[in-house]
């Protein structure tokens, strides 16, 4: 073989293995103290509070520390029982968390949450990233990831407002 060759057999076998992310985020302005406001989003295990599809959590620790993981039970498209482990990998108190899935699991998914506070008002930034074989294997077949992010941007649209209401209250 020429060097051509085994330089595009290399190169096609990297895309193989390549990650096709999707990404979706929200953005609310909550009349609360950053402090309020981060300590209900950064740990999980409130996520069922404002999170409509999140049946149950469990961790292996109550403090959200680096290494502390919270596996996720939640109905998301056709999917019932949907289960996804994030870890901290990284953590900024009060102003960001990031949780990311263990490199053994069978999809990627990154989850960052961002606090900023200016004038009594806290900002709070949500994104997530996934791997899109998540959308094949949660609604059954292979939906184009454009349809997936209207439908997940309007449910995270009512899951921010849900926040909001619970916060400022």
């Amino acid at each position: 073989m020429n060097k051509l060759t085994i330089l595009f057999l290399f190169i096609f076998s990297l895309n193989l293995h390549a990650l096709e992310l999707v990404q979706s985020r929200g953005e609310i302005q909550i009349n609360a103290p950053i402090d309020k406001v981060f300590d209900l989003v950064s740990s999980p295990m409130n996520d069922h509070l404002w999170r409509s599809e999140v049946n149950d959590m469990t961790t292996n620790n109550e403090e959200v520390i680096v290494g502390s993981w919270y596996r996720e039970d939640a109905w998301i498209g056709i999917r019932k029982n949907f289960i996804t482990t994030t870890e901290v990998v990284s953590i900024n108190a009060p102003y960001n968390v990031t949780f990311i899935t263990p490199k053994e699991s069978p999809f990627y998914l990154k989850s960052r949450r961002f606090f900023e506070h200016q004038n009594g008002i806290t900002t709070f930034k949500y994104i997530v990233d996934f791997d899109r074989k998540m959308i094949k294997e949660t609604f059954g077949l292979n939906v184009s990831p454009k349809i997936v992010m209207k439908l997940y941007s309007f449910q995270m649209k009512r899951y921010l407002k849900k926040l909001k209401k619970i916060l400022e209250h």
